[in-house]
Parts: C-alpha cells; sequence; structure tokens
C-alpha cells in the first residue's frame, strides 16, 4: 500500500506541474497496464495563470487542430486544392473568433478569470481533465481559482466592503503593468489576488481565520472595455484567498462535485448557524417541538430540545441540562438517553441545514447532493459512561432528497 501511495504521489506532482507528458508511462514503464491502485485521494490546487490559457487551448483544440491539419496539406496541395484548403482554414479561423464557445474560452484565457457567466463547473473541468490524468474514481480536488463577480455581496456588511481609490492604484506600484500605472486592474498585470492580499493586509490587520470582505476595483479587459468588477476574498489565518470548489473524478473525467462542507460557529445574530435552530424552536414550541427554550440573561443562546447552544457553539449532550426536559427525565438508562439525544442531534441539524441552504437542491448537474456538517457534541455520553464534561467534534453527512424546506436525510457521522 505505500508503495502504491508513493506512486500516486509523484504522479501528483506532475499533474500539477505546468507539463502535460504521461508522467508514469515516462518514468515507470509498464506502470499504465498495471493494476489501478486503490487509493482515494484529495486535493487542494490553486490555478495559475498558465492554466486559464490551458483551459482556452484545450476548448479551441478540435478548431486548432483542423487549422493545423489543413495546413499540412496545404504544403503539398495543388493549385485548385491550395484553394479549396486556404478557404477552409479562413472558415475555421471565422470560427474561433465569431462562435461563443470559443470566443469565451479566449476571454478565459485572455483574462485569468472566470465569473458569474463564465462558470467554474463549466470551465474547471476541462483543466482537471488534461492534467490530473492518474487517479481513482471518488478522489477529489478543491480548486483555488480567480472567481470574479460571483456571489452573494448584499449578506455581506457595508463596514466589510471596500473600494480601491486613485491612491490605493498608486500606492500598488505604477511601473508597467503594475496597478497604479493607469489606476486600474488589467488584464496585463500578472496575479491582481497578490495586490489585492497585500491591500487587505494593510486595511485589516487583525482578522481572523475564516473572516469575509468584498473589494471593488475598475477592470480594463481583453476586449478594450472598462467595467467594476468585485470578488469576495477569505482569510484562511495568513492570506486572503480566492473562491474555491470542489469536483470529483467519477472514474471517467472529473465534474463539479455540489457538496457542501459546513463547520458551525458561535454567534449570538440570528443569521449565526446556532441561532437558526434556536429560533426555529422559538417560534415552533408548542407546535412541533416542546416549550424547552432556555435563557441566559435576557439572551436566547440556548434550547433544551435539541440542545443548541448558541452562546458556547456547540450541540449540549449535558445530563443535568437535558433534564429541564420532561421526556429526557422520564428516561432511565444510559442506552435510552444517548438513543433520543442522537436523534434529537440529527433532527436538529437537518433543520439546521433546511434553514441555511434553503434553495438547495436534490442534484446539481446530475450529481446528488451532499453535505458535511461538522459541529462539537459537549458532555457526551457512551452506551456504558455517563457524560464526560468534554467536546467532542464530529462531521455529520447528510443528503438533500427533495425540494422541500427541512428536507435533509441523515446518512452517517465520523468523529474527528
Amino acid at each position: 500500500m505505500k508503495k502504491i501511495y508513493f506512486i500516486l504521489s509523484l504522479a501528483v506532482i506532475a499533474l500539477l506541474s505546468s507539463c502535460s507528458e504521461d508522467y508514469n508511462e515516462h518514468n515507470f514503464p509498464g506502470y499504465k497496464d498495471a493494476a489501478n491502485p486503490t487509493n482515494v485521494v484529495s486535493y487542494t490546487y490553486t490555478m495559475t495563470d498558465a492554466d486559464y490559457t490551458t483551459i482556452a487551448n484545450a476548448i479551441k483544440k478540435p478548431v486548432t487542430d483542423s487549422i493545423a491539419n489543413f495546413k499540412t496539406k496545404l504544403k503539398t496541395a495543388n493549385h485548385d486544392d491550395s484553394i479549396s484548403i486556404n478557404t477552409t482554414i479562413a472558415r475555421l479561423n471565422t470560427r474561433l473568433t465569431s462562435e461563443t464557445p470559443y470566443i469565451n474560452a479566449t476571454y478565459v484565457g485572455s483574462n485569468k478569470l472566470l465569473n458569474s457567466q463564465l462558470k467554474g463547473a463549466d470551465y474547471i473541468p476541462v483543466l482537471l481533465n488534461s492534467k490530473y490524468l492518474y487517479t481513482d474514481k471518488g478522489s477529489t480536488v478543491k480548486v483555488i481559482y480567480n472567481n470574479v463577480d460571483n456571489g452573494d455581496t448584499t449578506a455581506i456588511p457595508a463596514t466589510d466592503r471596500f473600494t480601491l481609490t486613485t491612491a490605493d492604484y498608486i500606492q500598488m506600484g505604477t511601473g508597467t503593468n503594475q496597478p497604479g500605472q493607469y489606476k486600474n486592474m488589467s488584464s496585463s498585470i500578472s496575479s491582481i489576488i497578490t495586490y489585492l492580499n497585500t491591500y487587505l493586509k494593510t486595511k485589516c490587520p487583525y482578522a481572523v481565520s475564516g473572516t469575509v470582505k468584498v473589494v471593488s476595483y475598475v477592470y480594463y479587459d481583453s476586449n478594450k472595455a472598462t467595467k467594476r468588477q468585485y470578488r469576495i476574498l477569505t482569510f484562511d489565518g495568513q492570506n486572503w484567498g480566492n473562491a474555491a470548489e470542489q469536483y470529483v473524478f467519477n472514474g471517467k473525467e472529473w465534474m463539479f462535485d455540489p457538496t457542501i462542507n459546513v463547520t458551525m460557529k458561535k454567534g449570538l445574530t440570528d443569521a449565526d448557524d446556532y441561532m437558526l435552530v434556536l429560533n426555529y424552536v422559538k417560534a415552533n414550541q408548542g407546535a412541533t417541538t416542546a416549550s424547552l427554550l432556555g435563557y441566559y440573561g435576557t439572551a436566547l443562546e440556548y434550547e433544551f430540545y435539541y440542545g443548541f447552544d448558541a452562546y458556547h457553539g456547540n450541540i449540549s449532550w449535558n445530563d443535568v441540562d437535558r433534564k429541564k426536559d420532561p421526556s429526557y427525565a422520564a428516561l432511565t438508562t444510559v442506552e435510552q438517553k444517548v438513543a433520543q439525544l442522537t436523534q434529537r442531534t440529527e433532527e436538529g441539524l437537518a433543520i439546521y441545514l433546511g434553514l441555511k441552504y434553503p434553495n438547495a437542491l436534490p442534484q446539481v448537474s446530475g450529481i446528488d447532493q451532499y453535505c458535511y456538517v461538522t459541529t462539537g457534541i459537549y458532555s457526551e455520553f457512551t452506551t456504558t459512561t455517563p457524560s464526560t464534561g468534554s467536546t467532542v467534534n464530529y462531521r455529520y453527512k447528510y443528503q438533500r432528497v427533495d425540494n422541500s424546506t427541512l428536507k435533509w436525510k441523515y446518512i452517517s457521522r465520523e468523529k474527528l
């Protein structure tokens, strides 16, 4: 197994490079025909400027290859055939500049970005299918790329939105192909994200991991059109980064993976993760749930039906707290308590996902919609011992089963 993983690791190194040669066949003769390894792995990959060119070239390849073939024939063609071949070459060149798929591909390659019209799900698989040649079914890759004009900025407070000024562009440098040269960003500027990362580090020196900001700027594109763009950037603890999407290998090709990964965070505003369920319980008490709300002072921070604790950011299985629920207090064995706590947690998380992702569909591009939600369980029980007084993190897996609200089906959980 170690040997197989070592070989696969070498393949990954080759595939992440700009070279597209058959790495294993070149370095390990006969490996291509060997039995496939059984390692299902996950990668994280940040697209380079060259990758956008690779995508554009791959999309245009059927036409450009045809042009190349006809040019080869032209070298030995007679006069009459030459006229016909040149006519065909001209027609193919016209396709590259007049048909939408090729115009869009050229735009992606020239401007090094994707957006709400040029979606990652339509273009990134082209790159992955040309670069990740050796992997196993079920393997995934999280791709970080230049995602411009995508995302909902209305949910981001005004205090977290920035607009570059003339002084900002100048501070970023006034040399050739620097933002300050023409007081804008453009397709000729290498790695715009590098400038935005530095800018936000200056503006937000005390940002914590997970912080989200929006930066708006003037952009001059490859079509010589000036427009306003924005990027939604997230801080990972060290740098401000671009959008990320996950893709999965189905055994034949890479496809967009709609799987949602969310880690619940504490917070006391209505939009915060645990508060979504607290407010749901409050609104439905006496109807779908019992009147089992708990209060700390004057703020609603905890409820005892599902055990969601917004103040501490966990789900409590605390034996003392849960005894405020009459149905729980009536239970006499650890096994009975664990069964109810398990059922309530699974139900509460399904409600949370329905409220968090109300527009989620059962399938995206023909792929089933799953969600992995990570939360902490406080004072966990086992079937043989009372609560432990500590918090243990778990990742729960759910599947969206129809288009209605609150229709997430529990699949499994794993201890982290």
